[in-house]
């Protein structure tokens, strides 16, 4: 490995970039350092400061074969010496995938000369009185920190927080050697409304939800609207929260740095953890009210019982979400006008319609599976002349990834985390759905095995717990202390979103340098890829990808390296046979 050193003007500051071919070790190493990548350079990069060059050298005696245009950082210090170059190397030379403790854990660091992005120290918006942010674990600052009085640790946020005072100001900052690190909008500067009330009450039509009245200011409102849970009641002239504790403490600390009293009118015993909405119940309640929205009040009613019987046949949210978003379409298509009154040939004319105008074969068949379902589950139409053309499937190859290149996304996620959620993505060939409420009972250690329960189509199936991440999952729990999901979201107790799964991936995949396009489920679709190769038995990974029909697992033979390179292509066997002809000619007139 070579590294070339090089001073660059980079953000209006004087840097010390880093240069060196694609290497997963000195990736790691760097980025150990604290290095940052800059795509507007194509390299590695640290402040200009003597400390950070002396470490390059001490991290790279023997690497480092070019200096250019490094001259003196400060009055006091050269950055260049010989002597530095004599210190031995702190970076392990390794490429082994590193899942247990590890000392170069971004999560464990020493706090001796840190940098800001070093310790991934950020800030994040205010939270009523209180300033927020986040920073790596590092026990001596850690302890420094709980000791200030004014600053505590959000288990539920998993942040920490800081009373918006001068003195917390002072104190925090010289701990954590940033200064200013925070702004100047103390407590004090806050718009007060000493004199108004916030009335929380019983919502009887529901005791699952609570009634929040807010006074009319546009600072309490547009407060109360933020909470994700938030529904206004027009009959009631309120807000409606889950009557959950945890919620009604939020509304307290949201409110109280205005000055603003929680009057709780309660009845005893109202409130219960339980009554904090599953991530089912708020997915289905939004998919709702979003499929109602687009819909004239004269139309109503089909869509109503559209809704209702998939929902009383329990079918999932995304289900609810596809078949209403089509038949949606189909109705404005013949503007709301009485389904029942619609012949087949207004539906295939439609259907064609949608083909014309380039919507895929994969589009055409949810229309059809959304209206076939209204007209034989809510009309109770079962006569089985009524067929509905469906488009012709185009027959997609799905991504996949080498091992190489699952192996490079895997070393560039620092995050303990994010890096578990990709492993065990692929390791066990799981759905971004299945991977984010996925829940601790569910592992069973001592058997190596993971229950799926209530995955795609409500099927149950056990699938492999890949050894080389159980100490990871071990250590993944001693750092991040989860309830009931592996992977917590925000709030403590509701699972991790499946969207900021799908955007750690993405960035993973940029940050690799790979140039294919791969999702989540393109490490699925690895995962059956690799054990085909390995020569596992196609039924067996039937059971572990929980596919219904085998036809769909058939689809990755067509993958597989093996198959692929024992084909020869004729052209190659042509050109071959050409080249042995010619030869013998040869040895002939010798």
């Amino acid at each position: 490995m070579a590294l070339t050193l090089k001073k660059l003007r980079h953000r209006e500051a004087d840097r010390i970039g880093i240069f060196f071919p694609y290497d997963t070790v000195l990736i790691s190493a760097v980025k150990h350092l604290g290095a940052i990548y800059s795509n507007t350079h194509r390299c590695w990069y640290l402040d200009y400061t003597c400390e950070n060059y002396q470490g390059l050298l001490q991290a790279f005696p023997e690497a480092i074969v070019g200096i250019e245009n490094i001259d003196e950082i400060s009055s006091k210090n050269k950055v260049a010496g010989e002597k530095a170059r004599e210190i031995p190397p702190i970076i392990a030379k390794s490429d082994a995938l590193q899942l247990g403790v590890s000392g170069h854990n971004p999560e464990h660091k020493a706090a001796k000369g840190l940098s800001v992005s070093q310790m991934n120290l950020r800030r994040l918006p205010n939270i009523g009185k209180y300033w927020v942010f986040k920073m790596y674990y590092i026990q001596s600052i850690s302890k420094k920190l709980l000791a200030v009085k004014g600053v505590y640790w959000n288990a539920n946020y998993k942040v920490y927080m800081a009373f918006r005072h001068p003195s917390v100001k002072a104190k925090v900052e010289a701990i954590l050697g940033v200064a200013p690190f925070f702004g100047e909008d103390y407590l004090s500067k806050d718009m007060h409304f000493k004199k108004l009330l916030i009335r929380v009450l019983p919502h009887f039509d529901d005791v699952k939800w609570m009634r929040v009245y807010v006074p009319r200011e546009v600072v309490l409102i547009e407060k109360i609207k933020r909470f994700s849970m938030a529904r206004y009641s027009k009959i009631h002239d309120c807000y409606l929260l889950p009557a959950a504790p945890v919620v009604y403490e939020a509304v307290v600390m949201q409110f109280e740095p205005h000055g603003v009293k929680t009057i709780d009118e309660l009845p005893a015993n109202y409130l219960d953890k339980r009554n904090l909405p599953n991530r089912k119940q708020l997915d289905l309640s939004k998919t709702k009210a979003l499929i109602f929205e687009q819909v004239p009040e004269h139309a109503q009613p089909y869509i109503t019982d559209f809704v209702n019987q998939i929902l009383a046949l329990n079918y999932s949210e995304a289900t609810l979400r596809n078949y209403g978003g089509a038949f949606i379409r189909f109705l404005r298509y013949h503007n709301y006008a009485d389904p029942s009154k619609i012949t087949p040939k207004e539906v295939v004319a439609h259907l064609a319609s949608l083909m014309e105008r380039g919507l895929s074969a994969s589009s055409g068949h949810t229309m059809v599976n959304a209206l076939t379902f209204y007209y034989q589950q809510v009309m109770g139409q079962v006569d089985v002349h009524f067929k509905l053309p469906r488009p012709k499937r185009e027959k997609k190859l799905p991504a996949v990834l080498t091992l190489d290149e699952c192996l490079r996304i895997f070393q560039v996620v620092d995050n303990p985390k994010h890096k578990l959620l990709l492993m065990l993505s692929y390791g066990a060939g799981l759905r971004v759905g299945e991977l984010v409420v996925l829940e601790w009972h569910n592992i069973l250690f001592e058997e190596h095995k993971i229950h799926i329960k209530n995955a795609k189509g409500k099927k149950d199936r056990m699938v492999m717990l890949p050894q080389s991440i159980v100490s990871f999952l071990a250590y993944y729990k001693t750092i991040y202390k989860p309830n009931r999901y592996v992977f917590e979201g925000q709030f403590a107790g509701e699972p991790y979103s499946t969207t900021s799964v799908q955007t750690i991936m993405r960035k993973a995949v940029q940050k690799s340098g790979l140039t294919k396009k791969a999702s989540v489920h393109t490490l699925r679709h690895s995962f059956a890829t690799h054990l085909l190769e390995q020569g596992t038995d196609v039924r067996y990974i039937q059971q572990l990808l929980g596919h219904s029909n085998i036809k769909t697992t058939m689809g990755y033979t067509h993958l597989t390296k093996h198959a692929i390179n024992k084909i020869v292509s004729p052209l190659d066997v042509l050109a071959s046979n050409q080249l042995m002809k010619k030869n013998k000619e040869d040895t002939e007139n010798l």
